[in-house]
């Protein structure tokens, strides 16, 4: 079977396309949905325009990191809120290198607000072993930071004065990558407006990651954890070239942000009932003895209770189902 198609370069990266497939405008590549049902069926990752899974090494643990929302069919929730301290957790749930030029989505930030999370990461012309732009939310601002290659230790925020809607909102938001001959943050459309920012320290961009760094990386700033993503999402979708604010709003307004307001909760958050216990317990109070000194002459046995039981009315009290 022989298949013809078409190969063309873009900005350093190289695309093909078979011929007689109609292209989604504007020039859409990626569609990764973040619903329920991608949970169920195990497609997560599953770029829904090509059928391929976008997993880094086919590393199918990564999706023990993502959980269903309840009540939410149409959205999953990136990393669990908090470890065992309660801070956000840590671990990351990345794809493989994507490429493109837009980027829309729809987000909840969850739970930490004041903590940098990330939305992607845009790495320069080495890839992965590259310099990189760090995109983020905290404070509800979309935040970026820069790191030079080999330089870890000198990393330039910059705040873009953008802000997303607060926790118990969605937010439908697009980003483009590169203007002329730089790469980096462009422009953000979000509620309705695009804005440019033109945070392009990039000369070339060679793939990004969505929500997080790579498996092996951390980030750091000014000794506070650059977390990988910690909320909703939902709608993902990646284009070949810059979008306009026309554009943007044709893709994203249809969205009502509005609804499904509130937290996210999640299908594992808590652990399952184990068993249902009646125990009857008696009181460590001792009774009045008896006219011939024994007790109270009824042949009850004093039985002691756990120090915190908080009893000493004397009777008997089944504890609470």
């Amino acid at each position: 079977m022989s298949v013809f198609v078409k190969i063309y370069a873009h900005h350093g990266w190289r695309y093909y396309l078979p011929l007689g497939v109609v292209k989604p405008e504007p020039e859409l590549v990626t569609v990764l949905p973040f619903t329920a049902a991608e949970y169920d069926n195990n497609c997560i990752w599953t770029d829904q325009l090509s059928g391929r899974n976008l997993l880094a090494h086919d590393d199918i643990d990564q999706t023990d990191r993502i959980y269903k929302i309840i009540g939410n069919p149409n959205a999953l929730l990136l990393n669990s809120y908090r470890d065992d301290n309660n801070n956000p957790s840590d671990d990351t749930a990345s794809a493989s290198g994507l490429f493109g030029n837009a980027l829309t989505m729809r987000i909840k930030p969850g739970q930490f607000p004041d903590s940098s999370m990330l939305l992607y990461v845009l790495y320069g012309k080495k890839g992965r072993n590259s310099e990189k732009l760090m995109v983020a939310v905290e404070d509800y601002q979309i935040v970026t930071y820069y790191m030079a290659l080999d330089d870890e230790d000198n990393v330039k925020k910059t705040e873009t004065g953008i802000y997303i809607n607060d926790s118990d909102q969605w937010t439908s938001i697009g980003f483009n990558f590169c203007s002329n001959t730089d790469a980096g943050l462009a422009g953000v459309y979000v509620n309705g407006e695009y804005e440019e920012v033109n945070i392009l320290p990039l000369q070339q961009s060679n793939q990004f990651w969505i929500f997080s760094l790579t498996g092996e990386e951390n980030a750091w700033y000014e000794d506070a954890p650059i977390y990988p993503f910690n909320g909703a999402v939902c709608d993902v979708r990646i284009f070949k070239s810059p979008l306009s604010g026309e554009e943007f709003g044709a893709i994203l307004d249809k969205y009502d942000d509005s609804e499904d307001a509130g937290a996210p909760f999640t299908e594992f958050e808590t652990g399952g009932e184990l068993i249902k216990m009646f125990i009857d317990v008696t009181s460590s109070v001792k009774p009045p003895p008896d006219n011939n000194g024994n007790g109270n002459g009824n042949g009850d046995q004093e039985v002691i209770l756990p120090p915190d039981s908080g009893d000493s009315g004397g009777t008997d009290t089944p504890l609470e189902q």
